[in-house]
């Protein structure tokens, strides 16, 4: 059940980083720099879509493992 949170968790802070302005203020502050933000941005994008993809695969393989787990105790009975 607590894998079941921290995946709904990820999924939760995909969507607020997603719908949120806090990366392009990151962004825009890091223009400065050698390359112009591009650093900040590719890390926050993997960031993001590295808790979307958590997020699911954890939700995704507790599914698995718990359909796997009920149907071998209906066909044992």
């Amino acid at each position: 059940m607590r894998l079941y949170i921290i995946g709904l968790l990820c999924i939760v802070c995909y969507f607020l980083l997603e719908n949120s302005n806090i990366i392009s203020q990151l962004v825009e502050q890091s223009n400065k720099l050698r390359y112009k933000g591009f650093a900040t941005f590719l890390l926050t994008g993997l960031f993001k879509y590295g808790l979307l993809a958590i997020g699911i695969g954890v939700i995704i393989i507790l599914s698995f493992l718990l359909i796997k787990e009920n149907t071998k105790e209906q066909l044992k009975k």
